[in-house]
């Protein structure tokens, strides 16, 4: 399947194409191929995954597990439930923040939203807290995610990667044992997995590598945009200004002179300079490529012949800095470009608004992301929390800011990591100091 033809498409009309052939044009198939190499699971699970992969005679389990992510990740109670906890667990660990920290900042995200993710998903008995190993073993995994879908000699070409993987499995795998479908501490999405896997006789054992890939989807992407949300941010001034200024008027309320609430969806839902600069974010850092298999023959917009069994791949990278889509600045930062325009000949929207099927940062189609609503939610969050709470300066190159820039880990990640970390010194913001702070999910 991997050795074929590739088609690069790019064009808006022509990926809109794409997303409305799902029936011969396929991103299910990939789960299949590349799906054991990356997880370890076992051949009779890997036919449990293969069997009606695209719905060809009724559900499957890919078809199930996917409309049960999408039930537990849209916006409403399941989706407010599993943020909860989360910043419940990051309010402590900012709390524990001393102030004058001086720390790795993409290091000191990782390792918080890491703990704080999987705690809030998977429950006070998840692996991580019972293990913090689990850390390490899953960020050692994930960086020789590459060599280990090569599928050969996995101990041997990414030993560290090949062990932090089978320790995770092993852990998760317990974690299944003892599982508790009632618990109220529980994500819904970790409930609807546990049932589908139950459904189709998925033993504990390749539960627990199964979820092990899960874990991609929960952390790989969320930390780099968290990271460079806060980098482009604290370096424009005058945007950090606004954006706090925004949610100051829209999204806290004071209880006391030392006393205030974040109201998240408020910081969701009423902030339009964040939200525009994380769209903005994916649009420049969001650099996967959406992929499908031609399962017959199919004319492509009627007019081009794509061929049974080739490969149909549509860079991210590509379509987000497209000239002729989002102007002459298409490669520069600009946290503006997705606030809505006050010109009324174009309906209220905004310039990127307008650009349809070139802006995929979560894919699109029937493979579009589950989980977009979620990492919005968090990301937005957590960096409201902080730009209204601290302030942060670089401590190297002369106290100047320098957006470092991306390197590619993981063919299976959107967002990839910065190439070097930036270290910073994180204070309390002036004027700020000594107030207590909380959060309301209302």
């Amino acid at each position: 399947m991997l050795n074929g033809k590739v088609y690069i498409v790019t064009a808006p009309e022509l990926v809109s194409a794409v997303n409305r052939s799902s029936r011969t044009l396929a991103f299910n198939p990939f789960i299949s191929e590349v799906g054991k190499r990356m997880t370890g699971h076992d051949e009779a699970t890997s036919k449990v995954v293969q069997h009606n992969l695209n719905g060809e005679n009724g559900t499957g389990y890919v078809i199930d597990i996917h409309d049960g992510h999408i039930a537990a990740l849209s916006p409403g109670q399941n989706l407010e439930t599993m943020v909860d906890p989360v910043l419940n667990a990051m309010a402590t660990h900012l709390s524990d923040l001393k102030n004058n920290s001086k720390v790795e900042l993409f290091s000191w995200l990782r390792k918080m939203t890491t703990m704080c993710s999987t705690r809030a998903i998977y429950g006070p008995s998840n692996p991580f807290d019972k293990d913090s190993r689990c850390h390490d073993f899953f960020w050692d995994f994930d960086n020789d995610l590459n060599r280990l879908m090569v599928g050969v000699l996995p101990s041997v070409l990414a030993p560290k990667g090949a062990r932090g993987r089978a320790m995770l499995g092993s852990a998760f795998e317990n974690y299944f044992n003892n599982f508790d479908p009632n618990s109220s501490q529980i994500s819904a999405m970790v409930k609807s997995r546990y049932v589908t896997n139950t459904k189709y006789g998925i033993s504990t054992w390749n539960q627990g590598r199964l979820e092990v890939g899960t874990l991609i989807g929960i952390l790989a992407n969320t930390i780099p945009s968290t990271f460079y949300m806060l980098v482009n941010i604290y370096s424009n001034p005058s945007l950090l200004q606004s954006i706090r200024a925004e949610l100051e008027t829209n999204s806290v309320s004071t209880t006391s002179p030392a006393s205030k609430i974040l109201h998240v969806l408020a910081v969701r839902d009423q902030s339009p300079l964040l939200l525009s600069t994380w769209n903005e974010l994916l649009r420049l850092y969001a650099r996967g490529a959406s992929s499908r298999l031609v399962l017959e023959d199919t004319w492509l917009d009627n007019r081009y012949l794509l061929r049974k069994n080739m490969v149909v791949q549509m860079p991210t990278a590509v379509m987000h800095t497209d000239p002729k889509v989002w102007g002459p600045d298409a490669h520069v930062f600009n946290a503006r470009r997705f606030m809505k325009s006050d010109d009324s000949n174009n309906s209220g929207k905004s310039s990127a608004g307008r650009s349809g099927a070139a802006y995929r940062p979560f894919g699109g189609g029937s493979a579009l992301c589950p989980g977009r609503h979620f990492v919005t939610m968090e990301v937005m969050t957590l960096t409201a929390w902080l730009v209204l709470r601290f302030d942060m300066e670089p401590l190297e190159n002369g106290g100047k800011w320098v957006v470092p820039e991306q390197k590619q880990e993981s063919l299976a990640t959107n967002v990839f990591p910065p190439g070097e970390d930036v270290r910073v010194r994180i204070v309390e913001r002036k004027g700020y100091e000594g107030v207590e702070w909380g959060f309301e999910v209302d």
